[in-house]
């Protein structure tokens, strides 16, 4: 009998990997985390510049559109329907807030030319050039607007011994203390309004800077209060709230420069942020070439006005700027039509 021997298979231990063949692993695997490091640094740095330039983008949209409706609507009475009949209206206006009738007025408390600027180097009464929030910056312009704001209301009717307005809806909206003004084919009259009830606006004197000197509302330019009697006529009158604002450069509550607007008696409102600059130039009827506000003599005859405005980028290192701060910027310019001032 015949035994057929059968090879012994010995047991195969794995062969292990070399240290060359670690260290080239280790290699390929940086290399490709580096390479996902940087895509993702990219599209990071991408999305920055982007929100950055989009924010550049709704702080420059809220700035001129804000603005250009204030400019727009500067000197405007309510009457007039927005031409040069509503411009004569408006030099024949008086005020008789408390706060209109000192040797220096304040500022917000009357129509006046309904446009002011001021230079970089020039002072304005609505707020002082400092570094603290809200104040402000240097070299920078600023601007006054003053005029009806809103549809307004027709007067029914006048009566000027009761000191009262009949307009023709009771759901005006108007409260105690709104400032409205009075307007007919003749003249107009900034008021602060004492109560409301329904259709009837009732106007009285009153005290604060608010408060009405006197019940008079002719245009009477020899007293310091008005003392002649008017009934303004029921057939084109119109009552408008009142408004008077103040633009200009201010140190932003991130600390950098923003927009900002005083409305009235209030307070500093930022309105923009990352606005870094603010130039205006102003065209006066019989000219055709935009000077800045230290040309102009006389405001009530400025028909428009150019708005150059600077911005920034709300973050640092997302330009291509090779030092620096790296933030974007842009420089646009808007030129906007007193509407009341046109032919």
């Amino acid at each position: 009998m015949t035994h057929r021997r059968h090879p012994v298979r010995r047991p195969h231990h794995g062969r292990g990997h070399t240290l060359v063949e670690l260290m080239i692993a280790l290699v390929l695997g940086l290399v490709l985390v580096g390479a996902v490091f940087v895509v993702f640094l990219g599209s990071r740095m991408s999305f920055n510049t982007s929100d950055n330039l989009s924010r550049m983008q709704d702080s420059a949209r809220i700035a001129f559109a804000l603005m250009g409706r204030e400019i727009r609507e500067a000197s405007g009475t309510g009457c007039g329907n927005g031409g040069r009949a509503d411009n004569g209206i408006a030099r024949r206006n008086r005020s008789v807030l408390n706060a209109a009738q000192s040797a220096t007025p304040a500022w917000w408390s009357q129509l006046g030319a309904g446009i002011q600027g001021f230079d970089g180097s020039q002072v304005t009464p609505a707020v002082a050039v400092g570094t603290a929030q809200g104040l402000r910056r240097s070299n920078t312009d600023a601007l006054h607007l003053a005029g009806a704001y809103g549809a307004g209301f027709s007067v029914e009717q006048h009566d000027s011994t009761t000191n009262q307005f009949r307009l023709n809806t009771s759901q005006s909206g108007l409260v105690a203390n709104d400032l409205l003004i009075a307007c007919d084919y003749r003249q107009s009259t900034v008021f602060n309004v004492s109560s409301v009830s329904g259709d009837r606006v009732n106007y009285s004197v009153g005290a604060g800077a608010r408060g009405n000197c006197g019940t008079a509302l002719a245009y009477d330019i020899g007293t310091v209060c008005p003392t002649a009697s008017y009934q303004y006529d029921p057939l084109i009158s119109r009552l408008t709230r009142f408004g008077a604002s103040a633009w200009y450069i201010g140190n932003g509550s991130n600390g950098r420069p923003s927009l900002y607007r005083v409305f009235l008696d209030g307070g500093p409102e930022e309105i923009a942020a990352g606005v870094t600059n603010m130039q205006i130039t102003y065209l006066v009827d019989g000219s055709t070439a935009y000077v800045d506000a230290s040309s102009v003599t006389d405001w009530a005859s400025v028909s428009s006005v150019r708005l150059t405005l600077s911005f920034e980028s709300q973050d640092g290192g997302v330009s291509t700027a090779s030092a620096g701060e790296r933030r974007l910027s842009n420089t646009t310019s808007s030129t906007v039509a007193l509407r009341n001032r046109m032919p």
